[in-house]
């Protein structure tokens, strides 16, 4: 079972900022107010999957695999992202992006990072196939960088080298601070020229498909 935190709205907490707007820096046509984070719950889990599974759906295609294969590769991996997970972050915390009436994806946040509270450190943030490019995952990122900005915290984050999201990232204000095979681990912070408060992502530019990331993405293929 997934772990639950209290979602009470604390000032300047991501619920709060979604709830209130995010200061004019979520792209035109994004109704804030519809954007809300939800406790996890056990019944969540068949939708948890679906979200885990829609992330690599491209990369099953490429496979050659029965359905039934596929099937068990992703249970497997599902499983095992969700025990490193709960390992090497006990205190992430975990949500279910709602859109409206809708569960739409899911996020995972860990603020404790070594035990300190300077850094937000976004593991996974991942919306279904038929929910993206309606800048729901903008609205989310330009809320946890208003959240850091107004604590004077990082956000770091991984995400792999050749995904689109990247470039989405630097745009962002986003460095590189490790550069791996797989992944590269990139920091924003309030202090940047660019970012969330300086530099709202551009309507004129497609919305970034929110990918699965995280320092602790447990794939046996990798």
């Amino acid at each position: 079972m997934l772990d639950r935190k209290s979602l009470a709205p604390t000032p300047n907490s991501l619920s709060a900022i979604l709830a209130q707007g995010t200061g004019g820096y979520v792209p035109s046509g994004v109704s804030v107010s519809e954007i809300r984070l939800a406790p996890v719950y056990p019944s969540d889990d068949p939708f948890l999957y679906r979200t885990y599974a829609s992330t690599r759906a491209e990369e099953m295609a490429l496979t050659g695999w029965t359905a039934e294969q596929q099937e068990s590769f992703l249970r497997m991996q599902y499983e095992a992202q969700r025990r490193s997970y709960r390992m090497q972050f006990p205190n992430a915390e975990y949500r279910v992006i709602r859109r409206g009436d809708s569960a739409v994806g899911r996020l995972v946040i860990d603020r404790t990072i070594d035990r300190t509270p300077e850094e937000i450190l976004v593991l996974d943030i991942a919306v279904l196939p038929e929910f993206r490019a309606q800048k729901i995952g903008s609205t989310l990122m330009q809320a946890i960088m208003q959240e850091a900005s107004q604590a004077a915290k990082a956000v770091r984050l991984h995400v792999e080298r050749f995904n689109p999201a990247l470039r989405w990232y630097e745009r962002l204000g986003f460095g590189v601070v490790n550069d791996g095979s797989i992944y590269l681990e990139m920091v924003w912070r309030p202090s940047q020229a660019s970012g969330c408060c300086n530099q709202p992502a551009s309507d004129s530019e497609p919305d970034v498909q929110e990918p699965a990331f995280g320092v602790a993405y447990a794939d046996s293929s990798d």
